[in-house]
């Protein structure tokens, strides 16, 4: 039996084809799903779980506009939808109270302007609603330094949620909040 030498570089440039020829058949699978097929958020830490599209992107307990950059320092990254959770609902505890102090908070800081204070639903529960506008002193684009908060709350035994949906005031702005309309429809609790 004979052996025959293959050169490094050949079995370089052989392992190389076939990485690209593997990657290139993957990529057509990948780019094909930009078809709007919802995708789940599903957080059993924070015990929360919604659809979303590929219009958004999962960086943590947090979505990003797909197409979004850093456009200040530090890194300040719109449109941005977080979840949070509280565990601090006591026997007293009043939604409605809790959204006002929120709104209180926001009439006092420099820069905050209050817009509307509301019932709503996330999903099938019932929440309130505070959106507001505020300045970043971050953002260096002058003309859009408006930001948009959407802050909605509701409650599940202790649990205090909490989802925010936060947007600069721009050409895209509607786009966004239709987006997000559509993200808190599908929101679960799944505690």
């Amino acid at each position: 039996m004979k052996h025959h030498y293959i050169p490094c570089g050949c079995i370089c440039l052989i392992i190389f084809i076939i990485s690209i020829t593997l990657i290139a058949s993957n990529s057509n699978t990948i780019f094909s799903q930009g078809n709007n097929d919802p995708l789940t958020f599903d957080d059993p830490l924070l015990g929360v779980k919604f659809q979303y599209t590929d219009e958004w992107v999962k960086e943590g307990s947090s979505l990003y506009g797909a197409k979004t950059e850093c456009s200040s320092l530090p890194c300040m990254r719109f449109p941005v939808i977080t979840v949070s959770v509280y565990p601090i609902v006591a026997e007293d505890f009043l939604l409605e109270n809790y959204t006002k102090e929120q709104k209180l908070f926001h009439d006092l800081a420099e820069g905050d302007k209050p817009i509307a204070l509301n019932n709503t639903k996330i999903g099938t529960k019932n929440a309130t609603q505070y959106i507001y506008s505020t300045k970043s002193p971050f953002l260096m684009e002058e003309a859009s330094s408006d930001i948009i908060n959407y802050e909605i709350y509701t409650t599940e035994g202790i649990n205090l949620y909490k989802i925010t949906f936060a947007s600069l005031l721009d050409e895209q702005f509607d786009k966004n909040l239709n987006s997000f309309k559509k993200i808190k429809d599908t929101f679960e609790i799944v505690r």
